[in-house]
């Protein structure tokens, strides 16, 4: 008896524990959440618990007149929505966040800034794979499919809006284009409502437009890890040798991250996964409504949710790798600065026109506006000569299999 009385004084006791951690939890939460709302009011936080929030900062994100929802005292994105693998990044991404507006302004200008601009008036060029749904007058959107920037949930999303309730992870065969909608209804259907043949930008002008890019430093090694070292997790695939054959089996991440650097930015190793973003997705010459980041997509997709009547459908986490910044770091301690150098010139307009930073930038790898473009890539832009930015395809690639 004496027993039995200890052992339920103790399962009393454990209860009892919990509880108070629980409810020591919420009111952290709740008191922690009030002093963000203090800061974006402009009101002065208790210094106790005074967050490493500036009021520039919060005024940015009030400029975006979006509603801020709150799980955390940073963050902008309800915790029951973020996986546990990037939670860890949200409040830090929720600060990097650019409007759509202020990113299209700035690269609107860096694109006559440099040149890049090659359109008239009325006039655009087609992107890489044009996205609809089925359904795309119910939901207008036009999604253009950038490789490596979260694609596959992009277009695992667009599946549910045209009907598909199967979980995402059941969702497959995303990249076939026949799964989606048709993008000459558009041109049928503005030409009957024109009452002539219209062109590219009349075509999609009711459409709400938006494309993902990425920092060409991360999308590169997330294209490596995807597309080469994870089909080289027995061995070396015979592409690594061709790249560099003094490579073996047990040769270090670095060493063949280095070997894979240099033979994309040399041109040995083509594939659309690798080539430079501003060409293929017509960044300066196709008229966006949004284009978001793979950093800060998860802050960013309500916009394009609330402009496209997808509210009411989920966007999926991409499951994309993402690599810390010491991770990175580690992939890229062999890649030295003459090769950093070939990466920042193949992937020079990039950086420059959607103002994504290098990896020694503290605001890496996220945008940075403020970073001052000609004494980072002056000399680089003084030499730079069109040869590297041909249409994916028109190089062989050492590797064919590597889709």
């Amino acid at each position: 008896m004496f027993t039995k009385k200890k052992q339920f004084v103790a399962l009393i006791l454990i209860v009892a524990g919990v509880s108070l951690c629980f409810m020591m939890t919420v009111v952290y939460q709740k008191y922690r959440g009030l002093q963000v709302n203090m800061v974006l009011e402009g009101q002065e936080p208790e210094p106790s618990l005074r967050l490493q929030l500036k009021k520039p900062q919060a005024s940015s994100l009030l400029q975006q007149k979006e509603p801020i929802k709150l799980f955390s005292p940073l963050a902008k994105v309800p915790v029951a929505e973020v996986p546990t693998n990037i939670r860890k990044n949200v409040a830090e991404s929720n600060f990097k966040i650019k409007d759509r507006k202020e990113i299209l302004e700035f690269i609107h200008k860096q694109c006559k800034k440099y040149g890049k601009l090659t359109v008239g008036p009325g006039e655009a060029k087609w992107p890489r794979k044009m996205v609809i749904a089925k359904n795309w007058k119910e939901h207008k959107l036009i999604y253009a499919s950038n490789p490596k920037t979260g694609s596959t949930s992009f277009k695992k999303w667009v599946s549910r809006m045209q009907g598909n309730n199967n979980t995402y992870d059941e969702i497959r065969h995303v990249h076939q284009m026949g799964r989606y909608g048709n993008v000459q209804e558009l041109f049928d259907d503005a030409t009957k409502r024109l009452g002539h043949q219209v062109t590219l930008v009349e075509a999609v002008e009711p459409m709400f437009k938006v494309t993902v890019v990425r920092n060409p430093i991360t999308k590169l090694l997330s294209g490596y890890k995807d597309k080469v070292k994870r089909l080289n997790k027995y061995g070396l695939k015979p592409v690594m040798l061709k790249m560099n054959p003094n490579l073996k089996g047990n040769s270090t991440n670095a060493e063949k991250y280095a070997a894979f650097v240099e033979a994309v930015v040399t041109g040995r190793l083509r594939n659309h996964h690798y080539t430079p973003q501003w060409n293929k997705m017509k960044i300066c010459d196709f008229p966006y409504d949004m284009i978001l980041q793979t950093e800060t997509t998860n802050q960013q997709i309500h916009v394009v949710q609330e402009h496209t009547n997808n509210t009411q459908y989920e966007f999926p986490t991409s499951k994309t790798g993402t690599s810390t910044l010491q991770q990175t770091k580690d992939y890229y301690s062999l890649v030295g600065p003459e090769l950093m150098d070939k990466l920042h010139r193949y992937y020079l307009w990039d950086f420059v026109l959607m103002g994504y930073s290098k990896l020694d930038n503290p605001n890496f790898p996220y945008l940075d506006f403020d970073q001052n473009i000609d004494n980072e890539f002056g000399m680089l832009i003084a030499e730079y000569t069109d040869t590297i930015t041909e249409e994916p395809g028109t190089q062989p690639t050492l590797d064919p299999t590597v889709k």
